[in-house]
């Protein structure tokens, strides 16, 4: 199966499940723990990022909306910083990508499930890696992703 067939079947999932994602139980694959990066902002203005365990209570989420991108393109360009639109998960279907923080640290970014939050302050710097597409799925404004990770 091609990944452009993977991202369609996930919009459509998304629509015929009532616009809610599921994490996956950590029961369906004992060995190994689902996790998610998230990328927030700091009191200070400035940008970090954490892993989080997703716990195998953790709820679906209610997703408001997806949207589709994709990006070509190298490190090779100018930083750009920015901040993350709105709070929304980010995927990669395709490709990966580095990101910067303030504080200097770069995290190389594959297929793992990504949380923006850094909605205020310098923001981050994202390189494209080569050519990429991403999947977004945009949660409510009041969205804790700390909370739901955590199985609140």
């Amino acid at each position: 199966m091609q990944r452009r067939d993977l991202m369609a079947m996930t919009g459509a999932a998304l629509l015929f499940a009532d616009g809610r994602a599921l994490a996956q139980s950590a029961s369906a694959q004992p060995s190994a723990e689902a996790k998610v990066v998230r990328i927030y902002a700091t009191p200070d203005g400035g940008s970090r990022v954490e892993e989080l365990t997703i716990s195998p209570n953790a709820k679906p989420i209610d997703i408001t909306r997806m949207t589709a991108s994709v990006y070509r393109g190298s490190g090779a360009r100018a930083p750009d910083w920015h901040n993350a639109p709105r709070k929304q998960f980010a995927i990669n279907m395709t490709g990966e990508l580095e990101v910067e923080l303030t504080d200097g640290t770069r995290r190389k970014i594959g297929s793992d499930l990504v949380y923006l939050e850094d909605l205020t302050g310098k923001g981050h710097v994202t390189r494209a890696l080569g050519p990429i597409t991403n999947v977004f799925l945009h949660v409510p404004d009041d969205f804790d992703v700390v909370a739901w990770a955590a199985g609140s």
